[in-house]
């Protein structure tokens, strides 16, 4: 069965409204980190993944080997494993992780974005793009610096699901196809 992002989304909003009504949002960390070991535990061994989707096992079997992986005991976030077992959900788990993570960092103030550049830029230039991002934002960036020496000189930008190319490469290739569309 395909699971969507809309429907693992209702199921994060109702968490994290849960959460919040409850004032329990400072748990919420654990909560991710729990599921990340949970995805990982998914990803990395098909036993477990057909173990926890085996629709033949006990329920609270499933629970309970879910929970044991998440190495975390807390009944908030017991419940909402079991929730999703009961609505054999529990397969949605890495699209819930994401999702989780990200309202993670919105709640933290913290936005992660992905550099692209032709070489290793100064720690100096670094910090001037933080605050950049902070001032256009709000929100702290974390940097993940990746190196292409094809961008020639400039740099990509991946800010959530928005690009920001401000590259050599990019340049040389709108005028290549305004070029193109004019000549041809």
């Amino acid at each position: 069965m395909k699971y969507s992002i809309s429907l693992a989304s209702r199921y994060v909003a109702a968490f994290y409204e849960y959460l919040s009504e409850s004032n329990k949002l400072d748990k919420l960390e654990s909560y991710v980190e729990a599921i990340k070991r949970v995805v990982d535990k998914i990803e990395s061994d098909e036993m477990f993944y057909n173990l926890i989707g085996n629709p033949l096992l006990p329920k609270d079997y499933i629970v309970m080997q879910i929970v044991k992986v998440s190495e975390i005991d807390d009944a908030d976030f017991n419940k909402f494993i079991e929730v999703l077992i009961y609505k054999k959900r529990q397969l949605m788990l890495p699209i819930i992780y994401m999702l989780l993570e990200k309202k993670n960092e919105e709640l933290k103030k913290i936005v992660n974005v992905k550099m692209i550049t032709p070489y290793k830029l100064q720690e100096k230039t670094i910090e001037e793009l933080k605050e950049i991002v902070l001032k256009k934002t709000g929100r702290k960036a974390i940097l993940d610096s990746e190196i292409d020496e094809e961008l020639i000189g400039g740099l990509q930008l991946q800010l959530e699901d928005k690009i920001f190319d401000y590259s050599i490469k990019a340049i040389l290739e709108k005028i290549g196809r305004d070029y193109a569309s004019k000549r041809g």
